[in-house]
């Protein structure tokens, strides 16, 4: 009876696992373009680089105010000379009996010195007020916490950026490598050991974003094999760079940052 129930259960087990749905497939996974940079910014900076700075003092209004002429001081009187006082004079001592011993004559008091007259404080000159435009001093209160150098329409109470940030940094450099990437493919350079070639460029841009000059480069990874595609491997490089430009987007304010390029050729 329970080998039975077991056989039972085992073919059930087995039927419920033939008939049962397939399961779904998982979807597939998005891949992730991920961009690496070599060059980094040196300093971390503020978030709004193309910031419009706040004037830090207010617009100078009207006539010049009058200026208040300070008031002489008086003059400090001299001290007078006192006399010196006359001493009285002593009268004689009255004469006495013989048989009295003779007495000595009291010692005259000292006199006390005479003491200068102090001098009147003086007061201290009143400095020249500058002249200063009527109405201004009422506007500065409102722009204390603006910026040195900003305008009076600015509202930015953050100074501009003097170093372009990390983010900005990858960003242009992204952004000029996929632009010479397009015409490197479609030049072809093809042929035995082709894909050992590497080549180091360097060049330099205008503000406006246009090739000035390129530099003499050689190429590396040179064999036998594929010495007869040096030269177009070179030419191919100079020509993807100079296709690619003008490049599109670079900040003006950080030219000294982005002016010196290099990219790395090689062909897969």
């Amino acid at each position: 009876m329970g080998l039975g129930l077991a056989a039972l259960g085992h073919v059930a087990l087995v039927w419920v696992l033939v008939t049962a749905p397939a399961p779904e497939p998982l979807p597939p996974v998005d891949r992730v373009s991920v961009t690496l940079s070599d060059e980094m910014g040196p300093v971390s900076t503020a978030p709004n680089p193309q910031s419009d700075p706040m004037a830090d003092k207010g617009p100078e209004l009207g006539e010049p105010a009058p200026v208040e002429e300070a008031v002489p001081a008086p003059p400090v009187p001299k001290p007078q000379p006192q006399p010196a006082p006359v001493p009285a004079p002593q009268k004689a001592p009255a004469p006495k009996p013989a048989a009295a011993p003779p007495q000595k004559a009291p010692a005259p008091k000292p006199q006390a010195k005479p003491q200068p007259a102090k001098a009147a404080p003086t007061k201290a000159v009143q400095a020249k007020a500058t002249p200063a435009k009527a109405g201004a001093s009422s506007f500065d209160q409102a722009f204390a916490k603006g910026i040195p150098g900003g305008s009076i329409t600015g509202r930015d109470q953050t100074p501009a950026a003097s170093q372009a940030s990390a983010q900005q940094v990858a960003s242009w450099s992204s952004s000029i490598n996929s632009k010479v990437r397009g015409p490197w493919n479609s030049c072809p350079v093809s042929g035995l050991d082709v894909g050992k070639l590497r080549a180091s460029v360097r060049f330099t841009l205008d503000k406006t974003g246009r090739v000035q000059s390129i530099e003499d480069f050689d190429v590396t990874g040179v064999t036998e094999a594929n010495r007869p595609q040096v030269k177009p491997f070179k030419d191919c490089a100079v020509r993807a760079i100079r296709l690619a430009a003008p490049f599109a987007g670079l900040p003006p304010e950080f030219h000294d940052q982005w002016k010196n390029r290099r990219l790395n050729f090689r062909k897969e």
